[in-house]
C-alpha cells in the first residue's frame, strides 16, 4: 500500500524521463525508443488517471458555464464544487489581499447546487462569524457541518452545503481526530442521492521541511540525509494512515443504498491505494471530462492532483473544470453531472 503511493509522487517525473528518452532515440532513429514506449504503455491505465485528454470539453466549457441553475435543474443536471479553502486564509498564508472575499465571490459566481468544503472554519465573532459565512453561501441554504476541532470560539472541519433538502446526515468514524468524512442524503427532485465529503490524513510537513525542499541541493551530507529520512518517514506514515481510512470509507460507500457522489481532499495521487480503494468501480469526473494533468494542489509539495469528484454508474459527467486561483493552497474542482 505504501509503495504505490511513493510511485504516485514520482510518476510525473518517471513519465517525463521516458518521454525525453523516447524522443531522443526517435530523433537518432534508434530502435531503443521502444524501451521507453513499452514502459509508457505498460502504465497506460495510470497515465489515463493522471492525464485526461478531452478536446471537446474545451468547446463545451462556455456552454455549461453559461447555464443557469434553473436551466440545469430543468434538464436534471447538478453542479458540484469541491474546495479545500484552507480556513478561508485565516492567517493570511497566501499573501494575497482579499483572499477570503475572493473565495466567496468565486463560489457565488459558480453558484453550485452542491458545495463541499474542506478545512472549513468559523468563529463566534469577527469576520469569520458563522452566520456571516452562511449569509454569503445562501445559494446553498441547507448545510451539514462536521468538525474535527470545536470549542466555544472556533470550529474547524468540513462542510456540505446544498440547494437540495438534507433528509439525513452522518459521519464515517476514522482513526484520526483531524481526518474526517461526512455524508448527507439529499432529496434531488424526486430522487435520493448520497454525497460524501472528506479530508484525509495530511503529511504534516513543517516550515523547516518546506525550506529544505526549496533549497534542496544534493550534497549527501548527514544533515541533508536526516532531512530526507524525516520527510520520507512522514510520507510513509501518512500513506499508511490514509490507506486505513480509505478502507473504512470504501466499506461505508459500498453499503450505501443510494446513488453516490464522493468529493474531497484525499491528500493522495491517482496512483495511490487510497484513491483506488475509494474510487472502486466508480467514475472520476476528471478522467471522464477533464483536460491535462489537473493539478489541484497549489503548494510546494506534493504538487499533484489530490482533490476529486467521483460518482457512481447512475450518473454521467457532462463537464469538469479546475479553477486555477491562488486564494488557497488547493484549486477548486467543479463537475456537472447528469442525473439518472
Amino acid at each position: 500500500m505504501v509503495l504505490p503511493s511513493f510511485i504516485g509522487l514520482a510518476y510525473p517525473y518517471i513519465l517525463l524521463v521516458n518521454l525525453i528518452f523516447m524522443s531522443f532515440w526517435i530523433l537518432r532513429r534508434k530502435k531503443e525508443f521502444l524501451i521507453s514506449l513499452v514502459a509508457i504503455l505498460l502504465g497506460w491505465h495510470t497515465l489515463m488517471d493522471n492525464i485526461s485528454i478531452h478536446p471537446g470539453a474545451l468547446f463545451q466549457k462556455a456552454h455549461y458555464e453559461k447555464r443557469s441553475r434553473e436551466e440545469r435543474i430543468q434538464d436534471r443536471q447538478i453542479k458540484i464544487m469541491s474546495y479545500n479553502v484552507r480556513a478561508f486564509d485565516l492567517y493570511g498564508w497566501t499573501g494575497i489581499p482579499g483572499a477570503k472575499p475572493g473565495i466567496f465571490n468565486m463560489i457565488q459566481k459558480e453558484n453550485p447546487e452542491i458545495l463541499c468544503l474542506q478545512e472549513f472554519y468559523s468563529s463566534s465573532g469577527g469576520e469569520f462569524r458563522a452566520d456571516e459565512i452562511y449569509r454569503k453561501l445562501e445559494g446553498t441554504k441547507n448545510r451539514y457541518l462536521a468538525f474535527s476541532v470545536s470549542n466555544t470560539r472556533n470550529q474547524y472541519g468540513i462542510a456540505i452545503f446544498s440547494d437540495f433538502p438534507i433528509i439525513s446526515e452522518g459521519k464515517v468514524e476514522l482513526d484520526n481526530s483531524l481526518s474526517i468524512c461526512q455524508f448527507t442524503d439529499l432529496l434531488v427532485l424526486s430522487d435520493t442521492i448520497r454525497v460524501y465529503n472528506m479530508h484525509l490524513q495530511s503529511i504534516h510537513l513543517r516550515k523547516h521541511h518546506y525550506n529544505f525542499i526549496d533549497s534542496l541541493k544534493l550534497r549527501y551530507d548527514n544533515q541533508q540525509m536526516d532531512e530526507i529520512k524525516d520527510i520520507s518517514s512522514k510520507l510513509r506514515d501518512a500513506f499508511k494512515k490514509r490507506a486505513g481510512q480509505a478502507d473504512l470509507i470504501a466499506e461505508h460507500i459500498d453499503k450505501c443504498p443510494y446513488p453516490v457522489i464522493v468529493c474531497g481532499d484525499f491528500n493522495d495521487t491517482p496512483v495511490s491505494y487510497t484513491y483506488r480503494r475509494i474510487k472502486g468501480d466508480r467514475t472520476d469526473a476528471f478522467v471522464e471530462q477533464g483536460i491535462g494533468m489537473g493539478r489541484t494542489y497549489n503548494g510546494k509539495f506534493p504538487s499533484f492532483r489530490i482533490d476529486y469528484i467521483i460518482f457512481g454508474k447512475e450518473f454521467e459527467a457532462l463537464h469538469f473544470s479546475r479553477k486555477k486561483t491562488g486564494f488557497s493552497d488547493h484549486y477548486p474542482v467543479i463537475g456537472i453531472l447528469q442525473l439518472p
